[in-house]
Order: C-alpha cells, then sequence, then structure tokens
C-alpha cells in the first residue's frame, strides 16, 4: 500500500470517524461517543488519509495539563491494519 498522510480532523470527517469507531465500540474495544460529543472534540483528533482522500484512521488526544495527554480515541481501516497508520497518528 502506499504512503498515507495525517492531518488535523474536520468537522466533515465525522462521518467517517464514526464508521472507524463503531466496528470498535460494537466489540467493545472502544467507548462509545454520541455524535454531538465528537462534533465538540473534533479539534483534538487527528485523521490519516489514503492516497486517494478516502480517511483510513483517526486518533484523538486529550490534554489533560502542561506535560499529561490522554490517548482518547484510536482507530484504524482494518485493510491498513499493520502499515504504521495508528502510529503515524501517534506521532503528530
Amino acid at each position: 500500500m502506499s504512503e498515507f498522510t495525517v492531518r488535523r480532523a474536520r468537522t466533515s470527517d465525522v462521518p467517517r470517524i464514526i464508521e472507524l469507531v463503531e466496528p470498535l465500540v460494537q466489540r467493545r474495544i472502544l467507548l462509545g461517543k454520541e455524535r454531538v460529543d465528537l462534533y465538540g472534540s473534533v479539534q483534538e483528533f487527528r485523521v490519516a488519509e489514503a492516497p486517494d482522500g478516502r480517511l483510513i484512521g483517526a486518533g484523538a488526544l486529550h490534554v489533560m495539563w502542561e506535560d499529561l495527554g490522554e490517548v482518547r480515541t484510536l482507530a484504524v481501516d482494518d485493510a491498513w491494519l499493520g502499515h504504521g497508520v495508528g502510529h503515524g497518528l501517534l506521532e503528530v
């Protein structure tokens, strides 16, 4: 697979973020969030894009203190697992 890019999430990304996260919520790997909460915290998210522009991963970091943060969400499209997408989202 080709390279991917990581960027700040936009409100227009929220529906795809939900699609990425929902299977993990169903399997009880992640806690679910209401759509309104995702829109409210979109500034905490970074997304990974495939060369064709499709979102293939999403991750959120919640800053708790000057030098302390918590990864709140991290999800990668199954087809891109093992290609460094999760790592890439955490690096930025």
